[in-house]
């Protein structure tokens, strides 16, 4: 949606600004499925199996996160003139905070803490 010249109204999106939309909520829920499938079921479980260093896994994971952390800003700045900033923004503080987390017990493995 874009700003009209009232700055209080919002007009409604076109329909190409909704496949648009559409498109990059769909990319991103898929790199989110692929995201979690690596970081919580081939990191962890099977590359010790196949007798792949752990520094390696955490490595990948930490990586992971940082596109991940990326991926958030991107979108928050594409949808910030839509009506679902807010919507968008409170879920991402939520996400955002769990990859921090995340990340921090990454880097502690990596120094060895």
């Amino acid at each position: 949606m874009r700003y009209t010249c009232s700055m209080t109204e919002l007009t409604p999106p076109t329909r190409q600004e909704v496949r648009r939309t559409d498109r990059y909520t769909g990319g991103y829920l898929l790199f989110v499925c692929v995201r979690c499938t690596l970081q919580y079921v081939v990191l962890p479980f099977v590359l010790p199996f196949v007798g792949v260093n752990n520094q390696i896994g955490v490595s990948l994971s930490l990586a992971i996160d940082v596109l991940a952390l990326g991926l958030i800003v991107y979108n928050a700045h594409r949808l910030w003139r839509t009506s679902w900033r807010y919507r968008y923004l409170a879920m991402s503080v939520v996400m955002v905070g769990i990859l921090l987390v995340f990340m921090c017990n990454d880097l502690r493995t990596l120094a060895g803490l």
